[in-house]
């Protein structure tokens, strides 16, 4: 270890409570998805900026927006349910269109996972935060930590990027 080097903290969170807010999710889920037992879900959060001048201040706007990410290796599906931080209130299941995917990308550092659209379909795709986050958390919601939900989401990617492969789309390399 250098001198300025520093150590990564390790991440502090209450198992007990992150086992209820998965029980949650998966409640909000079913209630939001027709047959949502036959999916595998996780948590994820996506990110928008806004940033604009001002006379005097220039101000940026970060808004972050929960998910629910849930997935099927039958037919390669994904829905998102989006939730509020509370758990408390969701919306209906979005499915996204897999025929319209062309790429999956994963950013081991931001721990980021990229579904590209085809470039006519007229937006660039879902980029998914699916990290941990602990009790202390000011952005996500505290103490979600899934890493072996990561995982599993993770060989689906892969198994997908596969299938995307051998239909002829190019794929990014792939670091896990």
């Amino acid at each position: 270890m250098g001198l300025f080097s520093k150590k990564a903290k390790e991440l502090i969170y209450d198992t007990a409570e992150c086992e209820k807010k998965k029980t949650r999710m998966r409640e909000m889920f079913n209630e939001a998805v027709e047959e949502g037992d036959s999916f595998t879900i996780l948590h994820a959060t996506q990110t928008t900026s806004k940033f604009e001048r001002g006379f005097v201040f220039d101000t940026n706007t970060t808004t972050f927006y929960h998910y629910i990410l849930g997935y099927r290796t039958a037919g390669h599906q994904i829905v998102l349910v989006q939730i509020d931080r509370d758990l408390t209130q969701h919306s209906d299941g979005i499915f996204l269109e897999m025929d319209e995917i062309t790429g999956v990308s994963y950013n081991p550092k931001y721990t980021q996972a990229c579904l590209q659209y085809r470039k006519d379909y007229g937006s660039y795709g879902e980029i998914l935060d699916i990290g941990d986050t602990g009790s202390k958390t000011a952005y996500g919601i505290p103490d979600t930590v899934q890493p072996q939900e990561r995982e599993a989401f993770l060989d689906f990617l892969e198994a997908m990027r596969s299938s995307l492969e051998q239909a002829g789309h190019k794929q990014e390399k792939w670091k896990r």
